[in-house]
């Protein structure tokens, strides 16, 4: 008589479950949440452009931060992380703000004629702390042993947006913003077709040096108080440098590829 075999059992496998956010920091993702459209609506008061578009820019700035919030998932953000959270609200602000006053409006179009000259102090102010808090976030990521791969996505990101949205509120003033404020994506779409540019790059010094300073002259030009041939001037700096900084380590990871 034959016994039947008896099926063979295998171990479950246990994946760790991710740790889901707590309510304490619920509460405190919630009031990111609320810093785009409050800074955006006040940006847009000081600016004179009223409260019907000030709702508008509030209403696009949160928009951008429930977006942000998402891609970020449930896991708990790092003290690091809630600090580029809220310079993100800020840049979520601001792109609100000019979405809602209009690229090709003036800057004060409740107060006369249009301005050519469209920047504002409340903007560059709100610019100036979020490029600021650029380097606050890595010294927290670094005094709290909080520094992860996703919170160095994160950083680099928001970089990327900031210059993305300073590039559109100067463009009218110089073209060479369009270089720093489009290089960042340009470069990630090509890394997607040319396989020789997807391997990883050593750190070097020159590599944050050339991004720092470029995000500092951007943030300079935003104040009104800066002349039109120094917007021109720190402007094509920038772009230069960046544009010197991304050749190099196009070359590095073309030759690292063909070794």
């Amino acid at each position: 008589m034959l016994r039947p075999r008896r099926a063979l059992r295998l171990p479950a496998l246990r994946l760790p479950a991710p740790r889901l956010t707590t309510p304490r920091e619920g509460i405190v993702r919630g009031l990111h949440l609320g810093v785009a459209p409050v800074v955006a609506a006040t940006t847009c008061l000081a600016d004179g452009l009223g409260p019907a578009r000030g709702a508008v820019a509030a209403g696009l700035a949160l928009g951008g931060s429930v977006l942000t919030d998402v891609l970020l998932g449930p896991e708990p953000l790092t003290p690091a992380d809630h600090v580029t959270l809220f310079r993100s609200s800020l840049v979520a602000a601001q792109a609100g703000r000019l979405v809602a006053g209009g690229l090709a409006g003036g800057g004060h179009p409740t107060r006369g004629a249009p301005d050519k000259d469209r920047r504002t102090v409340a903007q560059a102010a709100v610019f100036t702390l979020a490029i600021g808090l650029d380097a606050v976030d890595g010294q927290v990521a670094r005094r709290t042993g909080g520094s992860t791969q996703r919170g160095w996505r994160f950083d680099l990101e928001a970089d990327a947006a900031a210059i993305a949205v300073l590039a559109a509120m100067m463009v009218h003033r110089t073209g060479w913003v369009l270089v720093p404020g489009s290089l960042r994506y340009v470069f990630g779409g090509v890394r997607q077709v040319v396989p020789g540019l997807r391997g990883g790059l050593q750190p070097r010094l020159s590599r944050r040096v050339a991004a720092g300073g470029s995000m500092v002259a951007l943030v300079i030009t935003t104040w009104p108080q800066v002349p039109g041939h120094a917007v021109h001037l720190l402007s094509a700096g920038a772009a230069t440098a960046l544009l010197a900084s991304f050749g190099r380590d196009s070359v590095d990871l073309l030759r690292g590829a063909s070794r």
